[in-house]
């Protein structure tokens, strides 16, 4: 771990705890956690394997995603799009477990110009299914932010496909979060777009 942040941020009679970490190579990945009354809330995970071998790749760089990635957590926290969860029905501990999405084919799922995200959604206590959890994707930086939904089946699994704007540039982001319990027990997973590379120009011929 590299570099990383630790924030307090107080909402109303609220206070939340935002730890966001640099796990290096070859883990490649940028995580925050959010903490309300020691009890994590949110968890987002971002990966930076794009950068590795390429000309823009620095210390900095990283370090730059990881602050932006800090800022951004907190000012969802601000704004209530991440919030305290309404107490569950009496009987009901197990909605109270954190879950973790995952995408299954993390190499493969763009193709063509269509996304295909086979996404699975697990109890992160016993990595069981979580059937009936709601899925969305969408490009943060399209300029239509069009939101594509899914629900899990009885095996935690969604597909979601969609075109994938030509206009998304490089270094948008896919944004995949799972959600279950009405808003209160989420998980996200970040990918970021890379350019093609620019084939080798042709050379003169005499």
């Amino acid at each position: 771990m590299s570099s990383g942040f630790n924030s307090d941020v107080t909402v109303g009679d609220d206070v939340f705890h935002v730890q966001t970490e640099n796990y290096g190579q070859p883990q490649c990945s940028i995580v925050t956690l959010v903490y309300h009354r020691g009890r994590i809330l949110h968890r987002r995970n971002s990966a930076y394997a794009d950068l590795i071998g390429a000309v823009e790749y620095s210390e900095s760089a990283v370090g730059q995603r990881v602050e932006n990635q800090h800022r951004s957590v907190i000012e969802e926290i601000r704004r209530g799009a991440i919030r305290v969860p309404l107490s569950p029905p009496a009987g009901n501990a197990p909605a109270a477990q954190g879950i973790q999405v995952r995408l299954r084919n993390a190499t493969s799922w763009l193709a063509g110009g269509f996304a295909t995200l086979d996404v699975e959604v697990l109890q992160r206590a016993d990595n069981r299914p979580v059937s009936g959890a709601n899925v969305e994707a969408y490009l943060n930086a399209a300029k239509d932010k069009a939101h594509f939904t899914a629900t899990t089946g009885e095996d935690g699994l969604a597909q979601l496909r969609f075109a994938v704007p030509g206009a998304a540039s490089a270094g948008a982001e896919l944004v995949i979060r799972a959600n279950r319990g009405g808003g209160g027990i989420v998980d996200e997973i970040r990918y970021v777009l890379r350019a093609k590379p620019k084939p080798n120009s042709p050379e003169a011929k005499s």
